[in-house]
């Protein structure tokens, strides 16, 4: 792409011909693709949240402003009370694939973690994963997107919940769960636990991304890399402040998983202007934008393009952090190849119609 016709990309800056571009995504937890309205729907059937004004209720499960890591998560222990049937959870799984196509969004990682869904009505985990890789993949069959799985241990998970997770995932692989993930609270819990259930996940072949360097520091990441052997990292945004592991990144080719309106609302950067994404592409280390939680914080993966732009970066860039994400998700050789051929046909087709203008 020529600088000329990079800038006039780069000048266009319309949320409608951002929106068409194609994009890979993955870091999107299920929990946080809950649309308000099936979140009211269901909050009636739960003895926890049917007394719930709507505006007490939004308030509860989505970005309400205070800007603190914490406080951010405990979207997450309320929306679990949503859980009081399977058809809420299969009605939450197909709407996350609708909206993630309607994003043009040509390929998902979607995580989750079982517990999540199973844990307030106490179903089986196994149980809940089957509903939503059964309704997650005929949503993806419906709206012509391609959709793998990554399942989710918190870091606060006892040994037999983890592990099961981890079972789960393996006699899952044939219908798409390709990786494992920790999550939660790394103020909380700022040790690495599970080190040898992650050494197994990759053993069986099973990708490893690790939540990462948000809240917590770059010795977060370390802990990531070198206890858990994480492929890709969940933000690593303060990776930026080493520059000794800026480098294991860039050398390792271990990709931080960026999600630049949630850093913000949860106050691990004070603003969007402030956040390190510039200096984390000067050091050459693989990213990809992502969305991380959409419904909680009212954004779609289009916005967090606008978010690069404003930051200074181009078009040219964001379609190279889409290669990127190719080349960093757990699929194989030939479905990366196939993926990244079908994506890239695309971008010339958008580039010779100019949809910027």
């Amino acid at each position: 792409m020529n600088s000329a016709r990079n800038h006039e990309l780069s000048s266009g800056r319309t949320r409608h011909g951002l929106h068409r571009w194609p994009k890979i995504e993955l870091h999107r937890h299920l929990e946080g693709c809950v649309r308000f309205q099936t979140a009211w729907k269901w909050a009636q059937t739960s003895p926890a949240l049917a007394g719930l004004s709507h505006d007490a209720l939004r308030q509860r499960i989505e970005f309400d402003g205070v800007r603190n890591f914490t406080h951010f998560l405990n979207r997450f222990a309320v929306l679990r009370q949503l859980y009081t049937c399977r058809e809420a959870i299969e009605q939450v799984a197909w709407e996350a694939v609708e909206d993630a196509a309607a994003e043009h969004i040509r390929y998902l990682e979607l995580r989750f973690s079982p517990d999540h869904f199973a844990s307030y009505a106490g179903f089986d985990m196994e149980a809940v994963t089957t509903w939503i890789l059964n309704v997650a993949g005929e949503a993806a069959r419906a709206h012509n997107i391609r959709v793998r799985y990554v399942l989710t241990i918190a870091r606060n998970y006892d040994e037999k919940t983890a592990a099961e997770i981890l079972a789960i995932a393996l006699r899952h692989r044939d219908r798409g769960v390709v990786g494992l993930d920790l999550a939660g609270n790394e103020l909380l819990y700022p040790d690495i636990s599970f080190a040898d259930l992650f050494a197994r996940a990759r053993e069986e072949g099973l990708g490893v991304t690790v939540h990462a360097g948000e809240a917590g520091s770059a010795a977060s990441v370390w802990k990531a890399v070198e206890e858990l052997g994480a492929h890709r990292i969940g933000h690593g945004i303060r990776s930026v402040d080493d520059a000794h592991l800026l480098r294991v990144l860039r050398e390792r080719r271990i990709a931080l998983e960026v999600c630049l309106t949630s850093n913000v609302q949860t106050g691990v950067v004070p603003s969007l202007l402030d956040h390190p994404l510039p200096r984390l592409v000067r050091a050459g280390v693989p990213l990809t934008l992502c969305s991380d939680d959409p419904r909680i914080s009212h954004i779609t993966l289009t916005d967090e393009w606008r978010n690069a732009l404003d930051l200074g970066l181009s078009i040219e860039q964001l379609v190279e952090f889409t290669v990127q994400a190719v080349e960093h998700a757990f699929l194989t050789p030939g479905e990366k190849q196939e993926l990244r051929r079908a994506l890239m046909d695309e971008v010339r087709a958008l580039l010779l119609d100019s949809p910027l203008q």
